[in-house]
């Protein structure tokens, strides 16, 4: 790490590092603090770009890799020289910019697997200029996170192509991971998860790759070769698109696998992703526990729901989501939990109504539920007096439709007979929203 040392003896460091292929030291030494930044950035001003570099000795094999990692370093002096280390303008985003194009540059050529972890640094240093940059500006465009996201993405096809026949940590698919995490932050900031398909397929591919060089198959996804960090990055990215995409059960998996994982240290994280998980486990009718809530400041938005759906009360449900609406609609819930968890409210009050209502102790026979009898129940949960007989037999039939109740309806007899067995015509939810 440089302090106020002069611009040679950072080249000293620099070169020093591709010498030895060393991607961590040379992360370390790209990763100055807001002083070191400043006092590098002073050396170079006092004695001139050219004169920094005229202490560069060509590195040794190749001179493709010398060339590109002498554009690196200078590009680099010449960013910290011209600009502060807390910029975050355009023009430090552009002369950022430069520096990873030198960066990508050079990891598109071959053997340069040392280098990822210089990379992934350069990476996240971009994305996270980008959005600053564009949360300063008044256009509100977003061009920079456009731009970044872009960039990302392509980095992130590059490594998840390396076809070689080697564990994965041992080749370029090593950045995969880091690099479509960066790129689903700038892509989600951007409200743009349709192009975050294009990345999965990336990771898709480098998954695979992992699996197939892996010895005797010891790979179960092909993820293990990334740290843990990364991976429930990954997931809980995942879980959101697919909570997006409305596949319930998919998102479910995925965010619970990265709520479990990640480390109590990272209880904000852990907040992040229950915020998403909790909604997505209503609609499967799993309900989360009230000392969950309590733990993570979660019960003022979630208790009552919660509550309220595990009854069947409608109207209860309703009130809650127009309360929260603007917190929930932020997060991307609003809408997913007005279209699942309304039809959930529903077959719970009509499973509710089974146990409760004389009809649900037969003997041998199927259950049945007169649409009747489910009227006044109905008007008291959804506060409507105007529901009646026929409104019943349309919300069973939605359900019967939907998957959410086992049944059939005798129309001359306005009768709901549920199917038998241990469920009593209403399912687990788990295997509903499977799609």
């Amino acid at each position: 790490m440089v302090g106020a040392n002069d611009a040679g003896a950072f080249l000293a460091q620099f070169q020093a590092a591709c010498r030895a292929y060393d991607g961590e030291a040379l992360r370390r030494c790209l990763d100055l603090t807001h002083e070191a930044h400043d006092a590098l950035g002073a050396a170079v001003q006092q004695t001139s770009l050219a004169s920094a570099l005229s202490t560069w000795t060509p590195l040794p094999p190749s001179k493709t890799h010398d060339r590109r990692l002498k554009a690196l370093a200078e590009d680099f002096l010449q960013y910290v020289s011209a600009h502060r280390a807390e910029d975050v303008d355009a023009g430090a985003y552009d002369a950022y910019v430069k520096l990873f194009s030198d960066a990508a540059s050079l990891f598109a050529q071959p053997e340069t697997v040392w280098f990822v972890p210089c990379l992934k640094f350069l990476a996240l240093r971009l994305v996270t200029l980008a959005i600053a940059c564009d949360k300063q500006s008044e256009l509100r465009t977003y061009t920079k996170t456009i731009d970044a996201a872009g960039r990302l993405s392509k980095s992130a096809g590059l490594a998840a192509n390396d076809r070689t026949a080697l564990p994965g940590g041992e080749t370029k698919r090593a950045a995969v991971l880091a690099l479509a995490n960066l790129s689903f932050r700038a892509y989600f900031k951007l409200n743009n998860t349709r192009l975050c398909e294009t990345v999965l397929g990336s990771v898709q591919n480098a998954l695979l790759m992992n699996r197939r060089n892996a010895a005797d198959g010891a790979l179960e996804t092909g993820e293990e070769v990334y740290c843990m960090a990364e991976r429930v990055t990954y997931r809980y990215y995942l879980g959101q698109i697919r909570l997006i995409q409305h596949r319930i059960q998919a998102a479910a998996q995925h965010l619970d696998w990265a709520f479990v994982h990640c480390t109590q240290r990272q209880r904000h994280n852990k907040r992040k992703i229950l915020v998403s998980l909790i909604p997505v486990q209503l609609i499967l009718g799993r309900y989360a526990r009230r000392a969950l809530l309590d733990e993570f400041g979660l019960a003022e938005r979630y208790a009552a729901l919660l509550h309220y759906h595990r009854l069947g009360y409608g109207r209860g449900i309703e009130q809650e989501l127009d309360r929260h609406c603007d917190w929930l609609r932020t997060r991307g819930l609003y809408m997913v939990l007005r279209e699942k968890a309304m039809l959930g409210a529903w077959r719970n009050l009509f499973r509710r109504c089974l146990r409760l209502l004389p009809s649900a102790a037969a003997s041998n026979a199927p259950p049945t539920l007169r649409l009747g009898t489910l009227v006044g129940p109905a008007r008291l949960a959804w506060g409507d007096e105007a529901l009646q007989v026929v409104d019943m037999e349309c919300v069973a039939a939605n359900l019967v439709e939907q998957g959410l109740m086992k049944a059939y309806i005798l129309h001359s007899k306005s009768l709901i007979v549920l199917q038998k067995g241990p469920h009593r015509g209403f399912p687990p939810l788990e295997g509903v929203y499977h799609r």
